[in-house]
C-alpha cells in the first residue's frame, strides 16, 4: 500500500480565482476533504471556494469540529478528535486534504493538527500546499505594496492584546492587523493617536463578492466589522 498524504490546502482568501493550479490537482486527486468547522451555522465557505472548481462528486466531505474557544483542555480534545478521524481514513491508504482559507501554515487550525495526527499515523507523509493570504489580497485592492527594500513586515492578531498592538505601530514600515472586529474602536483610537490614521486601510471579506474597503477608519467607529476584516498600515505608503 502507498504512503496516505494529509495535506494542508490553502484556498486562497475566498476568489476561487485565486486558488493555485497545484491546489485544484492536490484537491482532484484527494478521496477525502477535511473541511474545519467552527459551528453548525451556515456553510464553509472554504468548502464554498473549491466546489465549483473541484467538484465534489464521489469524495468524502469529513467535518472536523473546531471549537471558537480559549479554553485549552477544550481545544486539545477537539484537535484530537479531529486528528483521529483523518488518521482513520490514512491508515486506509486514501490521501486527505485539510482545506483551509488563506494559507495553512499562517494562522490556520491545519498547524495545530499537524503534530497530532504525525502522532497517531508515524507512517504517513504531510505536505502543505501554499495559498493567497487574505492580506495579500487586500493590499492587492489598492495596488499597495506591503514591502520594499528594507521595510519589515509586522502581521498582529489584534483581538487579544492592544499593548502588542501599540508595540507593533513603532515597530515597523508595514503593519497587518488581523482580528480587529472585536477591538475596532480602541485600535482605532491607537493609530489616531499614533499619527498614522491617513496612512492606515480597512478591508473587510477581501476576495469574496461582497469585500469592502473603508480609507478613513474613523468612520468605522462604533459599528461591528464582519470577523474577516484587517487593518494594513502602510507608512511609506
Amino acid at each position: 500500500m502507498k504512503t496516505a498524504v494529509f495535506y494542508g490546502v490553502g484556498v486562497g482568501p475566498g476568489d476561487p480565482e485565486l486558488m493555485t493550479l497545484k491546489a485544484v490537482n492536490v484537491l482532484k486527486a484527494s478521496p477525502v476533504i477535511a473541511v474545519p468547522r467552527s459551528s453548525d451555522k451556515g456553510s464553509s465557505r472554504a468548502l464554498e471556494i473549491i466546489r465549483g472548481t473541484v467538484g465534489l462528486e464521489g469524495k468524502e466531505i469529513l467535518e472536523l469540529p473546531f471549537p471558537m474557544t480559549k479554553d485549552k483542555a477544550v481545544l486539545e480534545s477537539s484537535r484530537k478528535q479531529a486528528a483521529s478521524l483523518v488518521a482513520e481514513r490514512l491508515s486506509q491508504g486514501k490521501n486527505v486534504a485539510f482545506i483551509t482559507l488563506g494559507d495553512p501554515l499562517v494562522f490556520s487550525t491545519f498547524s495545530y493538527l499537524v503534530p497530532f495526527v504525525r502522532e497517531l499515523s508515524a507512517g504517513c507523509a504531510i505536505r502543505a500546499v501554499p495559498g493567497v493570504t487574505s492580506f495579500s489580497a487586500a493590499a492587492s485592492l489598492l495596488a499597495l505594496p506591503l514591502a520594499e527594500t528594507d521595510e519589515r513586515v509586522l502581521i498582529v492578531p489584534a483581538a487579544y492584546e492592544l499593548e502588542k498592538v501599540k508595540q507593533a505601530l513603532s515597530a515597523a514600515e508595514t503593519i497587518v492587523l488581523m482580528k480587529v472586529n472585536k477591538a475596532i474602536d480602541a485600535i482605532t483610537d491607537l493609530i489616531v493617536d499614533s499619527g498614522l490614521i491617513e496612512k492606515a486601510f480597512f478591508v473587510s471579506r477581501a476576495g469574496w463578492p461582497e469585500e469592502e474597503v473603508v480609507t478613513d477608519l474613523r468612520t468605522l467607529k462604533g459599528t461591528k466589522p464582519d470577523y474577516f476584516s484587517m487593518i494594513i498600515i502602510r507608512k511609506n505608503g
